[in-house]
């Protein structure tokens, strides 16, 4: 729905997102979301299930107490010196594992170790190892680990790190291995941890003690992708009752999204977003502006000609060309030196800085706004544009106050209430918002998008019969707006009345078949009634030919491959999704998808046998 004047399509996206039961919820939902819809079901339940747990059962306080407890009864207890990494407590731990699953030592002590009673095989050469029955090789092992259990204790790690290696020359039990991680998980030696976690991940994939130690040895050397796998494995393989694997993954799932978002913002040059989302924007506004009219008698400037001209590209849709033609025609007044005698100046810079602001180019933006506003101090159109810049910049209160000057000098601006209704609606003040969408309905009653939230508002309070009735007078009055038609389709699918959604957004596509919007909310609309996957692919293509860069097609199809577990098909999408982001909040969340959904489908090439386990314990 159209929520906010600079946020319309992402607004949407998520409004798109929550009809396909995916939209963001933080690591513990994508977690699920990838996994077949047999298995997604009870993966998320289970997941939600765990995270309310959690949030309403004991507090902090009590929770430090219990950690204090078990740390204490770590440090009076000696590790197991039996069993193996496949018999392994609730929590993964194998018995006679020697450290927390974080790779820290389980109650180090400073104590001295002795010797003296001790067996020591170590000496012995392979040749005599090697006439060893199974039996014999066995207990030889255990004893040298127990040894090296006491020297860990007592964190004298190189002489741990001997007494597993020792170990293993008995016998090559993952134990050993993870427990000589341990060691140089303390001495921070990541790389050894690695390569000893995945030596006992080789002997028994199921080893969630290696899979953490080498998921935080991954994180430590920011090999995040890896290490999100790791954490993800362990989560999956505990039913995600892993508390620890689940916050972890959260954590390094933030940091790589993050990382890789900031890269790629910072190398990658200005570019508009899709033709639609430019268009969404455009139509939040009554005008680009007026035209420049020469005074009789004489012909207009350069300048002022490049600006008509910018704004009939613009009216065109051709929105490359449009900003050629104003470009040039900043240009020309700059390299005149001054805006003399020139009739639009202050809209030719405020259309650059509009612009530069759809390009994600906010410096760029401000100046030129500011520009416009030093020619003209009470161009309202600068002002709104502004306000618009401070809110991709969540700056609400100086959003306010710019809306706040736009109404003084102009009361009865019908923009500059719609933008209040916008900033109400992005602050969840709903009852606020619709009392500025009425007025500025009042104010122009051509003014088509304040009806439009006025019934989104309505709606989202609860007042259906008012939303529908509002949407009812609007289409009335405005009977070949598709936008209206492809928004009432919205509210309708909300409501949870597919049929009379998708008659909406036909009607939409009839008024309009170059608008992709209503071709996405149809497709997600069959898609969720019917079930009709081609039928809803086929719109999404449908949508995709009209605007090859609408992200809400590109995000809606990459949802709907990854319910059919079409997860390369989901990939490729979701990679495109990336590469289309307009802003970095809006590329983190789709890197965060991108990568949960592409560790879930490693997850399942690698262990299928469990899959199809977890999915024979639900039917």
């Amino acid at each position: 729905m159209a929520e906010s004047t600079t946020d319309n399509t992402a607004q949407r996206s998520a409004t798109l997102l929550e009809r396909l039961n995916l939209q963001e919820r933080g690591w513990k939902f994508y977690a699920a979301a990838s996994i077949p819809p047999i298995v997604a079901a009870g993966l998320a339940l289970w997941y939600y299930s765990s995270s309310r747990d959690d949030e309403t059962g004991a507090s902090k306080d009590d929770k430090k107490k219990n950690k204090r407890k078990a740390k204490k009864s770590k440090k009076s207890a000696k590790p197991a010196d039996e069993g193996t990494a496949a018999s392994s407590s609730a929590t993964g731990a194998p018995a006679g594992d020697v450290a927390g699953s974080a790779g820290k030592p389980a109650g180090a002590s400073t104590a001295s170790v002795g010797e003296d009673d001790e067996e020591r095989p170590e000496g012995m050469t392979d040749a005599q190892i090697a006439a060893l029955d199974s039996a014999a090789l066995k207990k030889l092992a255990q004893s040298l680990k127990s040894r090296g259990n006491k020297f860990f204790q007592a964190k004298r790690y190189p002489k741990a790190i001997e007494l597993y290696t020792q170990a293993l020359r008995f016998d090559k039990d993952p134990v050993f291995y993870s427990n000589r991680a341990a060691c140089y998980a303390a001495e921070n030696d990541h790389d050894k941890v690695i390569a000893d976690c995945t030596s006992a991940l080789k002997l028994e994939p199921r080893y969630v003690k290696a899979l953490m130690r080498r998921a935080q040895a991954n994180e430590n050397t920011e090999r995040f992708r890896d290490s999100l796998y790791d954490f993800t494995t362990a989560c999956i393989l505990e039913d995600f009752n892993n508390t620890l694997a689940a916050t972890s993954a959260e954590r390094v799932l933030k940091k790589l999204a993050e990382a890789e978002a900031r890269e790629r913002i910072e190398k990658r040059e200005p570019r508009l977003p899709s033709k639609s989302f430019i268009s969404g924007y455009l139509n939040s506004f009554r005008s680009c502006g007026d035209e420049a009219v020469a005074v009789e008698g004489e012909q207009l400037g350069e300048a002022d000609t490049l600006y008509n001209e910018s704004l009939g590209f613009i009216a065109l849709q051709d929105y490359a060309n449009g900003i050629a033609s104003i470009d040039k025609a900043v240009a020309a007044i700059d390299e005149a030196g001054t805006a003399d005698g020139v009739l639009r100046a202050d809209d030719i810079y405020s259309l650059s800085g509009m612009f530069s602001f759809l390009k994600s180019s906010l410096d760029m933006s401000a100046a030129r706004l500011d520009k416009a506003l030093e020619l003209n101090p009470k161009h309202v159109r600068s002002l709104l544009r502004k306000a618009n810049l401070f809110t991709e910049k969540r700056d609400l209160d100086m959003v306010s106050q710019l809306l706040e000057l736009a109404c003084e000098i102009e009361p009865e601006n019908a923009e500059a209430f719609f933008q209040k209704g916008q900033v109400d609606f992005l602050k969840q003040d709903f009852v606020e918002a619709a009392k500025n969408y009425e007025r500025a309905a009042g104010l122009d009653p051509d003014f088509v998008y304040p009806r439009i939230q006025l019934g989104v508002v309505q709606f989202k309070i609860g007042k259906m019969q008012d939303a529908l009735a509002t949407f009812k007078e609007a289409m009335e009055r405005f009977p070949a707006r598709s936008d209206l038609y492809n928004y009432y389709g919205e509210v309708l699918a909300e409501q949870g009345g597919p049929d009379d959604a998708i008659t909406a957004f036909e009607k939409a596509i009839e008024l309009d078949s170059a608008n992709p919007l209503p071709y996405v909310n149809q497709a997600i609309a069959v898609f969720q009634s019917s079930g009709n996957a081609d039928k809803a692919l086929t719109l999404i293509q449908a949508a995709l030919k009209v605007d090859g860069e609408c992200e809400l097609a590109v995000a809606a199809l990459s949802q709907i491959y990854l319910q059919l577990g079409m997860f390369e098909e989901s990939l490729s999408m979701l990679r495109r999704a990336v590469d289309l982001a307009k802003s970095e909040e809006e590329m983190v969340s789709a890197i965060t998808f991108r990568e949960t959904t592409a560790a879930q489908y490693r997850f399942m090439k690698e262990h299928p046998d469990l899959l199809n386990k977890m999915m024979g314990a639900m039917q």
